[in-house]
């Protein structure tokens, strides 16, 4: 489609050309066909240089999986993988949906940095939502990789926020966007695998399987029964419990919820063991860095919320992060707490110099040497406009972590402030008996954002809104992304 040797994906033409080239084709990525550019590498990589694989497991909470502690069976091969990996206990999201975390997990970026989250405008006298895409002159991981000779190749299954659109897509060869589950997905990972030989490759997946609305694949021997109800009717039921935050939920209901949470964790976990097992048959294991994570998480009732996007607690920021370098053989776990802007990184580092050395200036956050940060920028418009729970949901938060500390602040001044060790489920505000340590926080989290904001970071007026066609918006609404379903 394009040649060259050119800095980003198709540069020679400009960005509504492109806009224009990618939306003809967005019938072409549903259906599961690769969109393929090669322009020619800057470099060629040393002979000793790694592939990387990165895998999001969108939408799952770390405390579902055995390796974080759930007591439920959900991911016997994550976890037997995990004995064998460094895993980070305390890994954060920096935002609690997909746009703004996997746009951090590229650029190494906060989404006040990078500006890729939503905005919201007044529409008759009602809140609407706009997303902006993730701004071109941003360097991303793919590009790094790929301007030190790596193929790049990424497979994603969230047709909504992953598409196109949302140029996330910046510095890959490849970009397969396909709406189906891990399985399916897997078998044109694999096909791509057998056919990638002849340089190091980068390969970025994201599985959709924990996502609503949830892949429930009957497995007989996680449940004594298949999950019959209604998932649609499961969940508008579970929003209009949870939201308005009066009754307690009926605990069968969370029960339910979970049981399709769960069977989902187990049927990803079934697919992770594929791929992993796949690279072993094609003897890559021992050339291979693979990291595991996710973009956010998912409540289940906590704080009187659902789904996610909506708020910076726990659930919906704790995301599991398990890295395996090359031949790693025995486990090993770390306390420190990691932000998805460490991801870049941390990966370029576990490369030789002469890929990695040029490019480490553009990621320049790395584990203890910078705040730990997490954002959300209002809610869904469904959920703005909703007249029992939308004004819970008017709001930006920012959550900054100072172990065990963590302060919310809040644009409605509910601003909140817990003890994680003693306080897990942020159930007890320490905002009245410990103002001095809110206080510090605050003051922490204000000069961090505004020194970066002095040095030119976070410029949203260089991007435009995406616009929403028929085709995305039915994407968007087959996710949850719409009054009746999860979110």
């Amino acid at each position: 489609m394009c040649g060259g040797e050119q800095p980003r994906r198709c540069r020679g033409a400009d960005i509504k050309t492109r806009r224009r080239i990618w939306g003809g084709l967005m019938t072409l990525l549903s259906a599961g066909l690769s969109v393929e550019c090669r322009p020619v590498a800057e470099d060629v990589p040393p002979a000793s240089s790694p592939n990387v694989v990165v895998i999001v497991l969108d939408t799952l909470r770390a405390d579902h999986l055995g390796c974080y502690g759930y007591t439920r069976d959900t991911s016997p091969r994550i976890d037997a993988w995990a004995k064998r990996s460094t895993l980070y206990r305390r890994a954060i999201a920096t935002a609690p949906w997909t746009v703004p975390t996997h746009a951090s997990l590229f650029t190494g970026l906060h989404p006040f940095e990078h500006g890729a989250h939503t905005y919201i405008a007044d529409t008759n006298g009602a809140p609407d939502e706009t997303v902006k895409p993730l701004g071109e002159h941003y360097t991303t991981l793919a590009e790094a990789l790929r301007a030190g000779g790596y193929q790049t190749a990424a497979f994603v299954a969230n047709a909504g926020y992953l598409s196109p659109a949302f140029q996330m897509d910046q510095g890959f060869d490849t970009y397969v966007v396909k709406q189906v589950w891990s399985p399916v997905l897997n078998q044109s990972i694999s096909q791509w695998l057998e056919q990638t030989r002849d340089r190091p490759f980068f390969l970025f997946i994201n599985y959709l399987d924990t996502h609503a609305a949830y892949n429930t694949a009957w497995r007989p021997a996680f449940l004594e029964k298949p999950l019959v109800r209604n998932k649609r009717r499961l969940f508008a039921e579970f929003r209009q419990r949870v939201l308005p935050a009066g009754e307690p939920v009926p605990r069968d209901l969370v029960e339910q919820m979970t049981d399709v949470y769960d069977t989902a964790v187990a049927n990803v976990d079934d697919s992770v063991g594929a791929l992993l097992n796949k690279l072993v048959a094609l003897g890559l294991r021992d050339h291979t860095v693979v990291l595991l994570t996710s973009d956010h998480g998912e409540y289940r009732g906590e704080h009187h919320l659902t789904g996610h996007s909506k708020d910076v607690y726990e659930e919906a920021l704790r995301v599991p992060l398990i890295v395996q370098t090359p031949g790693q053989r025995r486990g090993a776990i770390i306390d420190a707490p990691i932000s998805s802007v460490d991801v870049p990184r941390l990966i370029l580092s576990l490369l030789p110099d002469e890929v990695s050395g040029k490019h480490l200036s553009n990621f320049p956050y790395e584990i203890g040497n910078h705040p730990i940060v997490s954002e959300n920028y209002y809610a869904r418009p469904a959920d703005l406009q909703n007249p029992q729970w939308g004004h819970r949901f008017d709001r930006v938060r920012t959550a900054l972590y100072e172990w065990p500390f963590k302060y919310i602040r809040s644009s409605d001044e509910r601003d909140e402030l817990y003890n994680l060790e003693e306080d897990g489920a942020e159930a007890n505000n320490l905002l009245a008996r410990d103002p001095e340590t809110a206080r510090r926080l605050a003051n922490q989290l204000e000069a961090f954002q505004s020194a970066k904001r002095r040095a030119g970071h976070g410029d949203p007026a260089t991007t435009d809104p995406v616009i929403l066609d028929d085709e995305l918006r039915a994407r968007l609404q087959s996710l949850g992304y719409a009054a009746e379903g999860e979110d």
